[in-house]
C-alpha cells in the first residue's frame, strides 16, 4: 500500500485531506441571545445540556413556541446526523456528538452545528475530530482566549479532516460505535440497577422503618479516611508510583494531567476500583470509584466499615448528600465543605443483623454488578482509545466493500 505524508503523519494514498468548510454544506453556532425562559415551551440548549453522546433534559431551559420558531428559522435548529461541538468554554473540543434525539430543540452559541455534504459519515468525522492528533491540532491553533478558550467558525472551516473512501469512513465508524453502544448499554444498564437500589433502600428505610431500630451518627456506622498532601509524597522513580485521585478525578476519570505520587505511603491510602470515595470539599461527590488503583488526596474521605456493608454505608452517604450540600453552601468561605461534626450528626437507621443480612441478599447482588459493568465500561474505553488513532491514520485498516469505493 502506497503512503502520503499530511500534517498528521503517514496516511495512505488513497484518503483525501480536506477541511471542515470543504466537507460541509453549513457550519454555524446556536443564538447569541437567550428569550425569556418559560414554565413550558421547547428546549433551548447550551453545553451544561450536553452529555458524550446526548441532550440530558433534566434542566434544561424552555422558550415559546415564538421564539423557538425565530431561532430554528436563523439556523439554531440541529438535525438529525449534524456533529455538534462544544465550542467555548471550559468544555471547549471536549463534547462532540452526532445528534439523533427525537426532542425539538435549539442552541445556544456555545455549540457549534457541522452538517456535511452527503460524501462524508458523520460519525466518522466525529470520531476523527476526538482523536488525540486532531485534538492536539485544533486546540493550538484553533482555540482563542485563555480565560475563556473559545472556537471562531471562520477559522474552525480550515481544520483538516482525513477523509478515506466512504465506505471505508462507514466501516471505521462502525467499528467504534459497536464499542461506543456496548459502553452506553452499561452506562443504561447502571442507571436502572441505581433506581433499584435507591427503591428498595427506600422502601425499607423510609416506608417501612421499624420505631425499634437502633439509631446511630453515621461516624459510626463507617470509617471515614480523609487523604493525603500527595505532593509530600512526589514519585521517586518511573516504578513505584500511582496517580492521584483528587475532586477533578473523581468526576472525570484519572487523565494525561493527573499528578503521580510515590506508593510509599500506608496501604489504607491506596483507592482500588470498588471503594466508596466521598469528596467533603467544594464539589461534594459520594461515588463508588472505577477509574483503577490510585492514591487518595485530601479533601477526600475513603469510607469503609467491618461492621456493615458497603450497600449500606454506601446507601446512608448518598441519603445525607443534599443535607451536606446544605451545609456546605451555608459557610461563609471560599470553598465550602463538611466537617467530621456534620457525619456526627448525620443519623442512620441500623436494623437488627438478621434483617440486614436479608438486605444484602437483594443490595449486594446490585451493588457488585454496577461495579462489574464500571470495568467492563473502562476495559472498552481503552480499547476505543485505543484503537481510536490507529483507526484515523491509517495504521489499523477495516474491511469494505472496495468495489463500492
Amino acid at each position: 500500500m502506497d503512503w502520503q505524508e499530511t500534517e498528521y503523519g503517514s496516511v495512505p494514498l488513497t484518503w483525501q485531506i480536506l477541511s471542515i468548510g470543504e466537507l460541509s454544506k453549513v457550519v454555524t453556532d446556536g443564538a447569541h441571545f437567550s428569550p425569556r425562559p418559560q414554565a413550558f415551551g421547547k428546549y433551548m440548549c447550551s453545553v451544561k445540556e450536553m452529555s458524550y453522546n446526548k441532550f440530558i433534559f433534566t434542566n434544561c431551559k424552555l422558550i415559546s413556541l415564538e421564539d423557538f420558531e425565530k431561532l430554528a428559522a436563523q439556523g439554531c435548529q440541529p438535525r438529525n446526523g449534524d456533529i455538534l461541538i462544544s465550542k467555548d468554554g471550559a468544555n471547549c473540543l471536549d463534547l462532540i456528538f452526532v445528534f439523533n434525539q427525537q426532542e425539538e430543540l435549539v442552541l445556544l452559541s456555545s455549540i457549534a452545528i457541522v452538517r456535511l455534504l452527503p460524501t462524508c459519515d458523520p460519525y466518522y468525522v466525529r470520531y476523527f475530530l476526538s482523536s488525540p492528533a486532531c485534538q492536539y491540532t485544533m486546540r493550538n491553533n484553533f482555540v482563542s482566549g485563555s480565560a475563556i478558550p473559545r472556537v471562531v467558525l471562520k477559522d474552525f472551516k480550515k481544520v483538516s479532516v482525513l477523509i478515506p473512501p466512504l465506505p471505508e469512513q462507514k466501516s471505521i465508524a462502525a467499528v467504534l460505535s459497536s464499542l461506543d453502544d456496548k459502553i452506553d448499554l452499561l452506562h443504561r444498564q447502571n442507571q436502572t440497577l441505581e433506581a433499584m437500589a435507591e427503591t428498595l433502600f427506600r422502601q425499607w428505610f423510609v416506608v417501612e422503618a421499624q420505631e425499634n431500630w437502633e439509631e446511630k451518627p453515621l461516624s459510626q456506622i463507617a470509617n471515614f479516611l480523609n487523604g493525603l498532601a500527595c505532593q509530600k509524597y512526589p514519585p521517586k522513580n518511573e516504578i513505584d508510583k500511582l496517580p492521584v485521585l483528587k475532586i477533578k478525578e473523581l468526576s472525570s476519570g484519572i487523565s494525561e494531567s493527573s499528578d503521580w505520587a510515590s506508593t510509599e505511603i500506608k496501604p489504607e491510602y491506596i483507592v482500588e476500583t470498588g471503594d466508596v470515595i466521598f469528596s467533603w470539599s467544594a464539589s461534594l461527590i459520594i461515588k463508588v470509584w472505577n477509574g483503577g488503583k490510585c492514591i487518595l488526596n485530601q479533601h477526600l474521605f475513603k469510607v469503609t466499615s467491618t461492621k456493615f456493608p458497603k450497600w449500606f454505608y454506601l446507601m446512608w452517604c448518598k441519603r445525607h448528600l443534599d443535607e451536606f450540600i446544605s451545609i456546605s453552601s451555608s459557610h461563609a468561605t471560599t470553598m465550602g465543605h463538611i466537617k467530621r461534626g456534620d457525619l456526627d450528626k448525620a443519623m442512620v437507621l441500623v436494623p437488627p443483623a438478621d434483617v440486614i443480612e436479608a438486605m444484602s441478599s437483594k443490595m449486594t447482588p446490585i451493588l457488585n454488578k454496577q461495579i462489574a459493568n464500571q470495568k467492563q465500561i473502562r476495559t472498552l474505553e481503552t480499547l476505543r482509545d485505543t484503537l481510536l488513532p490507529k483507526l484515523m491514520s491509517g495504521e489499523v485498516r477495516v474491511r469494505f466493500d472496495e468495489e463500492t469505493a
